[in-house]
């Protein structure tokens, strides 16, 4: 079985699910919802997107390419309705949610909202939070803190490398360096 993340304990790294959780924080600045999903990541970040009303789009980011790509981050070229987002997020579901060496952003044009689900499993939702904590309550998830198991480790599958491939030519990509924030959770 592939996965994107491992907790290690006693030299040993074994897949690690949260506990369906969520977490409000609230700055001075901005908020956010933190969800720690046990599985099914990129159905729930469908689920909430499809509350939106788009046009929606999407950033991938490659950290830690394994193929002939750079890392950086890419950037649809054009604005996509959300059963354009839903089939690209389907298609690379298991990639996504199999696969540590990315990020990956929805972001509602409209609202500015924005999902974001890191490459620790984690998925962090920007706008709209009480709907946000709805669909999750909805869901079953309890509020909580979730946390990220120390020490761990990023899992880049050589099974998925055709599917970085698949993904670098899905769009004719706004290709970025990476950030600063694109190194941390």
């Amino acid at each position: 079985m592939m996965y994107k993340f491992a907790a290690t304990k006693n030299n040993r790294n074994r897949r690690y699910r949260y506990a369906n959780l969520f977490r409000r924080e609230v700055y001075p600045e901005w908020s956010r919802v933190t969800i720690a999903p046990k599985e099914s990541q990129v159905s729930l970040m469908l689920e909430i997107a499809k509350g939106w009303d788009g046009p929606f789009g999407i950033l991938y980011v490659l950290k830690v390419p394994r193929g002939r790509h750079k890392e950086g981050r890419y950037e649809s070229p054009q604005s996509c309705s959300f059963e354009e987002l839903e089939r690209f997020a389907r298609q690379f579901e298991d990639y996504l949610e199999g696969d540590g060496r990315h990020h990956i952003w929805f972001r509602d044009f409209d609202s500015g909202s924005q999902l974001i689900y890191d490459n620790h499993d984690l998925i962090f939702a920007y706008g709209d939070e009480e709907r946000v904590v709805s669909v999750l309550e909805t869901n079953g998830f309890k509020e909580g803190k979730p946390t990220i198991p120390d020490p761990h480790v990023h899992c880049y599958n050589q099974q998925f490398d055709a599917e970085e491939d698949k993904i670098m030519k899905y769009f004719d990509w706004l290709e970025f360096p990476l950030e600063d924030h694109d190194y941390s959770p």
